[in-house]
């Protein structure tokens, strides 16, 4: 059965919309200003975004279709917008982050030469059901959480219910992003 395709018009289209965010996203400067607001960091030269890009480790292997991949010198991002809190979340940033990887380490070149990796979801509602703003993952030892393993992975998940609350934790002004 196929999905029955709502059309809007232009007028009718919101940043959460996946075709208005590609739009959006794909322009560098404003991609740019995203991450760095979504990230707290600074960013001197991002590539040009792709949306919808598409990737597979093989012709077996399950493809993925990233909503915006970017990159800098020493950073790989997946931007995500996500409408739907879908169980298998989690389990589907795993894989992107794995491809990632894959898409970027050519045979012969060595695992230090991976760049930090994030995945980013920008979800309209709160995917953990704890009230944060904003959940931030990487992996740390469970017998000493003080531990992290450094594997230059990042997960993060917004919560635009609380996106207010966002507002106030970070340093530069958001008022200028509308994720609704």
């Amino acid at each position: 059965m196929k999905p029955i395709l709502i059309q809007k018009s232009f007028d009718d289209l919101k940043c959460s919309d996946n075709f208005m965010f590609a739009k959006i996203m794909e322009d560098p400067e404003l991609c740019k200003a995203v991450l760095e607001t979504l990230l707290d960091i600074k960013i001197d030269r991002l590539s040009y975004p792709e949306p919808e890009k598409t990737m597979q480790a093989g012709p077996d292997a399950k493809a993925i279709r990233l909503d915006v991949h970017t990159s800098d010198t020493n950073r790989d991002f997946d931007i995500e917008i996500q409408t739907t809190l879908y169980k298998e979340l989690r389990q589907r940033c795993r894989y992107y982050q794995s491809l990632m990887d894959v898409d970027y380490l050519q045979k012969g070149h060595f695992y230090s030469e991976l760049k930090q990796n994030y995945v980013i979801f920008i979800c309209l509602d709160d995917l953990f059901g704890k009230g944060l703003p904003v959940y931030t993952f990487e992996n740390i030892c469970n017998e000493d959480n003080k531990l992290k393993l450094e594997d230059k992975t990042y997960k993060l998940f917004y919560n635009c219910s609380k996106w207010e609350e966002i507002k106030h934790d970070r340093s530069i002004k958001l008022e200028e992003i509308d994720l609704n």
